[in-house]
């Protein structure tokens, strides 16, 4: 709980102002995308004018996002698993009209939300945000997400697998930022199973999915990297850090899985062969733990209860 030191919490008043206007001008609440580019894009804003609100944020999956851990006062509400708004839970904040900073809080908050309401706005404030990206591949990458998102929902132009995506895939690979060398050898295996699934057949569903899996995977650790986190906890990074080893070994699962779909009748690859290798051994580990124990095997599994 954070004490009250007589300091204005700036965070707080800025979520609820932003909040609490959007709602008046717009009869709704605002989408998760559009409440986090708007609190980063404050926090840019303010920083110009040597203001820090101390505003906890990190670089993730769409973007720069606060840590919501540490907003309380916010409710996040997942009822439309395709839309998440963002709602006001906590107490009404104390603020002085007279304070600078919330005077420049009310006006950028109106002006944000005259120019990123309605239809497209929320993709403009994810543009705008993007230029601030600290690795030039974020927005490489970004590129190929949203090539593969726009053409999965419709018939893709001819060739478009060898003369769009294969080009954006490539110069995006090929920015990879030499900062995260732990992922290298991942990225690298990533590459060659994408490729795979391209030439042979892949639908653009399969790519997509294929293409999200590995961006996902490698945001657990782009917002450990020190350019991509800011005012986050040592005890939340140290949370982050130990998620790593459960993330790497289910994303290399999953590439194990795409390739036992692609690699059929593929000419000898050295990546494929070892992962399929790898998944041979993981198979064949977990049928000898069903041999081992066939009588109890739903309890281990699952619990005495079930």
């Amino acid at each position: 709980m954070k004490l009250d030191t007589g300091v204005p919490d700036h965070v707080k008043i800025a979520s609820f102002i932003f909040l609490d206007e959007y709602r008046s001008k717009n009869h709704d609440d605002p989408s998760g995308i559009v409440y986090n580019k708007f609190m980063t894009l404050l926090n840019s804003e303010l920083k110009k004018d040597k203001i820090d609100i101390r505003l906890p944020h990190c670089w993730y999956r769409w973007g720069d996002e606060v840590v919501r851990y540490h907003m309380p006062y916010l409710y996040w509400n997942h009822d439309d698993p395709r839309y998440t708004t963002v709602l006001w839970k906590g107490k009404t904040p104390r603020y002085n009209v007279n304070d600078p900073t919330v005077s420049e809080i009310k006006s950028f908050s109106g002006k944000f939300i005259d120019l990123y309401s309605g239809p497209e706005g929320a993709e403009m404030a994810i543009d705008k945000v993007y230029e601030k990206a600290p690795f030039k591949f974020q927005n490489e990458y970004r590129k190929i997400r949203e090539s593969l998102k726009i053409t999965k929902s419709k018939i893709p132009p001819d060739n478009y697998i060898g003369s769009v995506l294969m080009p954006l895939f490539e110069n995006a690979m090929r920015v990879f930022p030499k900062e995260f060398s732990s992922v290298k050898g991942t990225k690298e295996d990533f590459e060659e199973v994408f490729k795979m699934a391209a030439e042979r057949g892949g639908t653009i569903q399969e790519l997509f999915e294929m293409a999200e899996d590995f961006w996902f995977f490698f945001c657990y650790h782009l917002r450990l990297n020190k350019k991509c986190h800011e005012n986050v906890p040592i005890s939340t990074l140290d949370i982050w850090e130990e998620m790593i080893s459960w993330e790497t070994e289910m994303y290399e699962r999953g590439l194990q899985n795409n390739v036992r779909e692609f690699y059929d009748g593929c000419p000898e690859n050295p990546v494929a062969d070892r992962l399929l290798e790898n998944w041979k051994k993981d198979t064949d580990e977990f049928e000898r733990l069903l041999n081992k124990y066939p009588d109890n095997l739903d309890e281990l599994l699952y619990g005495k209860d079930r």
